[in-house]
Order: structure tokens, then sequence, then C-alpha cells
């Protein structure tokens, strides 16, 4: 890792925050392309390509690797317990069906189909390319943001589609983890196959405690916010406290508390926002949703503008047209045919267009970023960052700059929709 201007390394990134705030939506809204995507231009300007302020090769530097895969674990606990905000009250019990059929099944399906697009791009073992596969999965919050806040996406997205894509997206990010955690445990026992012994070491660590656990004391430090909230309002004399300092807070307590006892703290950050978001009511949550939308930003972006910066050029070079393939098939093949399977069974949509919006915006980005750099360290194999950070890249890319248009066509389609009835 190397920042020789560390100063004017920082102007430049609070520069660029500081004009995406002050002109917030304008980027989406007039130039048709995403803020994620905007920051990932600007971190390839600033990064090696560029004016050199700043270099991050995670393959090869461990050093670059703990600082990037820190820095994308807290921008994801961040973005899941907002994503939890976001959602109205009672639509996770709601709609519980559709959610168990889109982070089962759906997560399954995305898995296979990524593990068959590694596998067939690259020539790699098959426990490799089921890692990759599993790493890939998870629904990116961050990219996914375009689609699901700011005043273009609640006047053309319909408002299930919207929160089934936060929902989700905030979910499967903590979920993910026992998919990927499958492979490692083969992987570093030196085995060819899952043994029983392996099967158990995952089934003990990855799903009891790391889903289970985290599930658990992320409720408890959720419900605990959510109350002790409640009576303060009720006290005489308290001041109406911020949403956005509690989240912040909360975001923060519970991703710590439970990486400090090995458990899943992304996953129990969304938990923790889902039991606070009980705690306030409708208006005043609608009063807070741009001041969140703006303080999430802040945390969301900067992680994109490293992702800029730590791309791998040579390597991708030097993958020629296996590059082109993968990064075709993850959007393409990942996603769209599950969901095309799958959504008659979702409470949230039941017609084609929708399905095949839901199924082309579930973008790669900071959730895989983070478990490429985390398991990358347990497996030595340094050619999971070169191949996962170009999935994420042609996400970037694809849903950066149709997330505008497409939104945009979806609103009119269930416009005239309504109308006519």
């Amino acid at each position: 890792m190397i920042v020789p201007h560390p100063w004017l390394l920082v102007f430049s990134v609070a520069a660029l925050l500081l004009v995406l705030g002050a002109t917030s939506g304008l980027v989406n809204a007039r130039l048709m392309i995403s803020e994620p995507l905007v920051c990932a231009a600007f971190g390839v300007a600033i990064g090696p390509l560029g004016l050199g302020l700043l270099e991050l090769h995670p393959a090869h530097d461990p050093v670059a690797a703990a600082f990037l895969r820190e820095a994308a674990r807290l921008t994801l606990a961040i973005a899941v317990l907002a994503a939890a905000i976001r959602l109205p009250r009672g639509w996770l019990r709601q709609h519980w069906g559709g959610l168990a059929l889109s982070l089962g099944p759906g997560m399954l399906l995305m898995w296979a189909a990524g593990m068959l697009v590694t596998a067939f791009s690259f020539a790699l073992p098959w426990l490799v390319c089921a890692l990759i596969g599993a790493i890939i999965a998870p629904t990116d919050p961050v990219l996914s943001a375009s689609v699901v806040s700011g005043d273009l996406a609640r006047r053309a997205v319909p408002a299930d589609l919207r929160h089934a894509i936060t929902a989700e997206s905030g979910i499967n990010d903590g979920l993910a983890e026992p998919f990927v955690m499958l492979p490692v445990v083969a992987l570093t026992s030196a085995g060819t196959a899952i043994s029983w012994h392996d099967a158990s070491i995952w089934a003990l660590h990855a799903v009891l405690w790391e889903v289970g656990a985290s599930v658990l004391l992320g409720g408890v430090a959720g419900f605990i916010a959510c109350r002790i909230t409640r009576w303060a309002h009720r006290q005489a004399g308290a001041e109406r406290s911020s949403l956005l300092t509690i989240a912040l807070a909360l975001a923060l307590a519970t991703l710590t508390g439970l990486q400090a006892i090995g458990a899943n703290g992304v996953l129990g950050a969304f938990v923790a926002g889902a039991w606070l978001n009980a705690g306030y009511e409708d208006e005043y949550q609608e009063r807070q949703e741009r001041f969140n939308e703006a303080v999430t930003r802040f945390f969301d972006l900067p992680v994109m503008i490293l992702f800029g910066a730590a791309i791998p050029w040579a390597a991708w070079q030097a993958m020629g047209w296996r590059a082109l393939a993968f990064a075709a098939g993850v959007l393409f093949l990942r996603r769209i045919p599950a969901w095309l399977l799958l959504y008659r069974g979702l409470s949230w949509t039941r017609r084609l267009p929708e399905a095949l919006f839901l199924g082309w915006f579930g973008p790669v980005g900071a959730a895989a970023m983070f478990y490429a750099l985390e398991t990358q360290g347990m497996t030595r194999l340094d050619m999971l960052w070169p191949i996962v950070s170009l999935a994420v890249a042609a996400s970037v890319v694809a849903h950066g700059m149709t997330g505008t248009h497409l939104s945009a066509l979806l609103g009119r389609r269930f416009a005239r929709r309504q109308r006519s009835r």
C-alpha cells in the first residue's frame, strides 16, 4: 500500500464527496450514471494508472488487503443497517415467504451459476470455482442504492420491488458466509472433496455460530437500542435524538462486538437495524430519510474509490478473452436465469418485466470484495482478487450505466398499467 501524498489524497476524496453531496441526485438524473461508478472512475484517476496518489495491490500486499477488507466490512455493516431502517415496519414479516425463496433457492442457484461461469472461463479446480461462485453470489447494497433510494427510484420503481432489493441485499451479504466457508474448509483441509469432518466444522462454525449467534445477538442489540430509544422519548425534557447518530453507533457496536467473538458482524448489523426500525414513528423516519441517505453515502462511496485504485490491470490483461467471457457470464447468467425460474413464487412480483428488472439488479460489489480478501488470506489463492475484482468492475460499470434508464423504463410501464385499469 503506497500513499505518497496523503493530505492531497484526503483532499481529493473529500472534494469529490462534497460535490456529490451538494449535487445530490443530479449525477443519476442528469448524467444517467450512478455515484458508485463515478467514485470507481475517480479511484482509477488517482490510482497507479492516473495521478499515483494511492496504490493498492491487495493480491500481493497483505497490508493493502487487510486495509481494503476492513474498509469493505465497515461499509457493509453501515449499508445493511441502513437498508433495514429503510424498510417499512412489518415488511419483512409480511414477505417472509418470498424472502425465504430468494435467500434459499435463489442463493443456491446464483452460487451454482457463478461456479459454472468460473469453471467455463478459467482452468481452475472445482473447489476454487465453488469458492468464487459463493463470493460473487450476494447482492451488494451499495451498488443497489441507485434503484432503491432517491427521488427517481421512489417515482419510477414500485415500492415492493425497491423493498425486495433492499431486504435481499441487506440479508444475503451476511448469509453468504456459510456458502463461502464450505469450499474454504475443504481447501484448507487439503482435501479434494468435503468429508464428514469438514462438514461438521462448517456446520458448527459457519452455520450455527456465524449465522445463528449473529442473528440472536444482533437482535438483542437492536432490541435494547429500540427499548432505550422508546423509553428516552417518553421522558420529560428529553430531546429528540437523531436516528443517524443512533444507527451509526449501533452499526459500529454490533459489528465490532460480534467480530470480537468471531461471529458475523454484517448479518448482525442488519438484524439490529431491523429491530431499531421498530422504535421510530413512520413520519419521523420519513423526515430523517434524506439525512440517512447522505450519511450512508459518505460511508458507502469511499470503498468504491479504494476499489478503483486497487484494480489489477496487469492481471486482467493476462487473462485475455477469458476475462470478457467471465464478466459477461457474471452479468447475464449469474442471476437472471434464477429469477426467471423463481419470480412467480415471489410475493412482490408476478410479471416478466419486473422479474427481469430484479434479475438484472443484483450487483456484485463490496460484499464480494470483502469475501475475496478474507478468503485469500485463508487459502493463499492469489488469483481470487483479480477474478473477483473483475466481476465487481463489470457490475459497477454495467449497473451504474443502466440503473437510471431501466428504472425510468420500468416506471413508464408501471404508470401505463395503472392508467389502463
